[in-house]
C-alpha cells in the first residue's frame, strides 16, 4: 500500500507543479504580448505619418512651396523617431540578452562630470540656469565610460523637456560610509506623482503619452547601470520637481 501512497503524492507534487509553470508560462505570454502591443502602437504612430504625409505630396499637384517643405518636413521628423525607436528596442534586446560587451575601464568622476557639464552647456535651454555641484575628494570608479554618459545625458534630456523654469543641475556626493558616488541630475520641473514612480522605468511609459519618444529611455538607462554594479534611485515632487541618481562603488584616488 506504501508504494501506492507514494505514487499518489508523486503525482499530487506533479499537477501542482504543473499548474505553477503554466502560470508562470501564463505570465511571461501575457508579458509579451503587452509589450507587442506597446510596440505595435508605437511603431504605428510615426509611420502613419510617414505614409499619410508622403502620399499627400504624391497626390496632391496644388501645394506650395511652404506646404511642401513643413510635410516634408514631418516625413523627416517621424523617420527619426521610428529609427530611434528601433534602435532602442535592439539596444535593450542585446543588453539583455548579453550580447553587447561592456567595457569597463578606471575614470575620475570629477573629469566625467566636467566633460558631460562642458558639452550640456550649450544644449540646455537659456531660460533655465544650468548648475554643477562636485566634491573636493577625488574619486575613482570603474566604469564604462561612454555608456554611464549615455544614462546621464538621458536624464538631462528629460530634465530640460519637463523644465520650464528655475534649474537643472549636474553633480555628485561622495558616501565614505557606503563606498559609494551618488551622481544626480536634479531640475525644478513638473515632477512626477507618486503612483507614477514606480512605473516610471518601465518599458513604453511616458509621463505624457503626446510627448516624443517611445518610453524606452529610462528602461535602457536602468539595465546599463546594473550591468555597470550599480543602481537608480529618484525622488520627485509634482511641481518642484525630480532628482534622478545613479549610486556606483568607487574608491579615493591621491
Amino acid at each position: 500500500m506504501a508504494w501506492r501512497w507514494n505514487l499518489r503524492v508523486k503525482r499530487k507534487y506533479k499537477r501542482r507543479m504543473e499548474k505553477y509553470q503554466t502560470a508562470k508560462e501564463q505570465e511571461v505570454y501575457k508579458s509579451k504580448i503587452s509589450f507587442f502591443i506597446n510596440l505595435v502602437h508605437e511603431i504605428r504612430t510615426p509611420l502613419n505619418s510617414i505614409v499619410g504625409f508622403a502620399n499627400i505630396l504624391a497626390l496632391e499637384d496644388g501645394l506650395s512651396s511652404v506646404e511642401r517643405e513643413e510635410y516634408i518636413g514631418t516625413i523627416n521628423k517621424n523617420s527619426e523617431l521610428l529609427l530611434k525607436l528601433i534602435n532602442d528596442i535592439l539596444e535593450l534586446s542585446r543588453i539583455e540578452s548579453g550580447y553587447m560587451s561592456f567595457s569597463f575601464k578606471k575614470c575620475r568622476v570629477r573629469e566625467l562630470i566636467d566633460d558631460i557639464y562642458m558639452t550640456h552647456q550649450v544644449l540646455i535651454a537659456p531660460r533655465l540656469e544650468f548648475l554643477k555641484e562636485v566634491d573636493n575628494i577625488p574619486l575613482e570608479i570603474n566604469v564604462d565610460r561612454e555608456r554611464l554618459i549615455q544614462v546621464l545625458t538621458n536624464f538631462l534630456n528629460n530634465a530640460s523637456k519637463f523644465t520650464e523654469t528655475g534649474y537643472i543641475k549636474l553633480g555628485y556626493i561622495y558616501l565614505p560610509d557606503e563606498g559609494n558616488v551618488r551622481i544626480y541630475v536634479e531640475d525644478t520641473g513638473k515632477g512626477i506623482p507618486r503612483e507614477e514612480q514606480r512605473m516610471i522605468f518601465s518599458r513604453f511609459y511616458k509621463q505624457n503619452e503626446f510627448s516624443q519618444g517611445a518610453g524606452l529611455g529610462l528602461s535602457i538607462c536602468q539595465v546599463i547601470i546594473e550591468k555597470l554594479g550599480g543602481r537608480i534611485e529618484l525622488k520627485s515632487e509634482v511641481g518642484k520637481g525630480s532628482r534622478f541618481t545613479v549610486i556606483l562603488p568607487c574608491r579615493v584616488v591621491s
